[in-house]
């Protein structure tokens, strides 16, 4: 047997390429709508692709089993559990593509290879996990989606949030009777899971490629109050962040059968004049990828600070809205990945005007832009506008960390919610940002300037604040 992991850390996300040594056959557990990478490395395996899978219908990523469909003549194996997936019905196929519904129990074939399909909700009501004998071994593969992860399980409240007609006590209830459907599998079964460390499909995914049963009976919360009858629902529930917005969005969107691209769409470099133009725009979105002093020198007005890192994905889907046009600064090296990422997480291709570098921004006068309110103060003067209640203080850590310890009368709301819930702040008043370095609420303070506040982040984030013996809250 030949198997690819392949793995998407802007999203902490991993395909499966499995593959049968003697049919020289494969199969794609998983992928994502740019599906020209998956071809790739099926091509350095000197593999055919004959089939996809989905273990269910994604929200954290745009599917790319329809591009397949589209494109190549392979068999989709789509899950028949839970509502109807109506796209099956309306998908556009390539000559000798079929799709083939799968049910518990269900059996289907690569090459030698025999993958027997497990029912496992509770993440999604849909979800399955496939399982896989290794030839010639006792051991057995899960590829578990997001139903188990390396010291985690799927959220059930992801699947009661995005799906219309599913309580959270339903959710929690059939996660834990997937949990009690995977007793007999053997401690030596090999999983290999849908995400790693980072995705917000888990609450605490260890940073493990792979695992087995028999380390997930030892150091998984859930699996051990489901074997021990303890308090399930508080070992899924408790310390849970808020689903991030863009996932209902992009559920949406899979729920209609996703994307796909055979090729990358090509994004064009724009002219100095162009760029200019559509920085005035209000249904322009800029997504200024510069460091962040770079971004203070040439404030643009309808711009979000969102650096090309590992969160820039979930960052940018929280903040556009459904029907913005995107322009990016960014070095033309860095735009087709940059590209990918946006795609994955649900924007269109038609949606991206095109792309400037640096140094045309750089170049351009500053006059040209109508500059907005986004500068940085540091903790003393942050201070003295707390005590003398000058303005809004919007912590935009996660609820852990605001927990732990946070400024006096700070209002929280994480920064990939604040699109969602700005509308709880006062724009009467300037809004000081603040989060544990001063990255996320960079970001924060560039969305609320681009909506009209004026906005100040805090240099260094909240521990030169409290390191300074000034009062705190918990």
């Amino acid at each position: 047997m030949i198997l690819r992991r392949i793995y998407d850390a802007a999203l902490a996300q991993a395909a499966y390429l499995v593959g049968c040594p003697a049919t020289r056959e494969a199969i794609i557990i998983d992928p994502a709508c740019d599906i020209d990478r998956y071809l790739a490395v099926a091509a350095e395996e000197n593999l055919r692709i004959v089939a996809v899978a989905e273990t269910h219908v994604h929200a954290d990523f745009v599917s790319g089993v329809c591009g397949f469909l589209a494109h190549h003549p392979v068999t989709a194996f789509v899950s028949a559990e839970g509502p109807a997936q109506e796209w099956t019905t309306k998908a556009t196929l390539a000559a000798g593509a079929r799709i083939e519904s799968v049910r518990a129990g269900a059996v289907f074939r690569v090459g030698s290879l025999e993958f027997h399909a497990r029912h496992t909700p509770g993440h999604t009501r849909e979800s399955l996990c496939f399982e896989l004998a290794r030839p010639g071994s006792q051991t057995r593969l899960l590829f578990s989606g997001d139903f188990l992860f390396a010291g985690d399980v799927g959220r059930p409240d992801l699947g009661a949030f995005a799906t219309d007609g599913l309580s959270l006590k339903q959710a929690v209830e059939q996660l834990q009777a997937s949990l009690a459907s995977i007793d007999d599998l053997p401690a030596e079964t090999q999983v290999l899971p849908g995400h790693g460390a980072g995705s917000a499909c888990g609450k605490s995914i260890c940073n493990l490629p792979a695992t087995t049963i028999g380390i997930e009976r030892v150091i998984n919360r859930a699996m051990r109050a489901q074997a021990a009858g303890g308090d399930f629902e508080g070992a899924v529930l408790d310390g849970n962040a808020a689903p991030p917005p863009y996932f209902a969005r992009v559920k949406r969107l899979n729920e209609r059968g996703g994307r796909g691209f055979d090729t990358l769409p090509e994004v064009h470099a724009l002219s100095p004049e162009r760029f200019a133009e559509i920085c005035q725009k209000p249904e322009f979105t800029v997504i200024d990828t510069r460091p962040w002093n770079d971004y203070l020198d040439t404030r643009l007005p309808y711009s979000i600070s969102a650096p090309f890192e590992r969160s820039f994905g979930p960052t940018v889907a929280n903040y556009l809205e459904e029907d913005d046009r995107i322009a990016i600064i960014a070095e033309a090296a860095k735009v087709p990945e940059i590209v990918r990422v946006l795609l994955r997480v649900g924007v269109a291709p038609e949606a991206i005007e095109g792309f400037v570098e640096p140094r045309v921004v750089s170049a351009l006068a500053t006059g040209t832009f109508a500059t907005v309110g986004v500068d940085e103060i540091s903790p003393v003067r942050a201070h003295e506008l707390v005590e003398r209640g000058e303005a809004t203080v919007l912590d935009v850590r996660t609820c852990a960390e605001f927990a732990a310890g946070h400024l006096p009368n700070a209002a929280h709301i994480p920064y990939t919610h604040l699109r969602a819930r700005v509308d709880e702040l006062d724009r009467s008043r300037p809004v000081v940002c603040y989060c544990r370095s001063g990255n996320r609420s960079a970001r924060a303070a560039a969305f609320l300037a681009r909506s009209g506040f004026t906005a100040l982040n805090m240099r260094g984030g909240y521990w030169p604040y409290a390191g300074r013996g000034y009062r705190v809250e918990s």
